[in-house]
């Protein structure tokens, strides 16, 4: 493609988005009637209602979890101290047993 053409191409490619933003911009400039805001700001309500719920089943969720990992810790601490207790009644074992040959 020769320069000229592409230049066209861009003039035209400049036209056609200038004559798609026209109608968008003056759409956007016109003032929201008093239903509209009415009604977006009940939406804004809604979304923000929405966020604080989410926002304190997630902290309740996080709060159950690390109980959860407690009491899981607590158990495991228990275990490992009658698995030592164990171990050390066996190791008494067979030190009697060897003692009594």
């Amino acid at each position: 493609m020769t320069k000229s053409g592409i230049l066209g191409s861009v003039a035209i490619a400049a036209l056609i988005g200038a004559m798609t933003l026209a109608p968008m911009a003056s759409s956007a400039s016109t003032p929201s009637s008093p239903a509209e805001k009415a009604a977006t700001a009940d939406l804004n309500r809604k979304i923000a209602d929405a966020n604080a719920a989410e926002e304190a089943r997630a902290k309740a969720q996080e709060a159950q979890y690390q109980e959860q990992v407690r009491q899981q810790a607590i158990q495991y601490e228990e275990q490992k101290r009658q698995w030592e207790q164990q171990q050390q009644q066996y190791l008494a074992q067979l030190k009697g047993s060897e003692a009594n040959r």
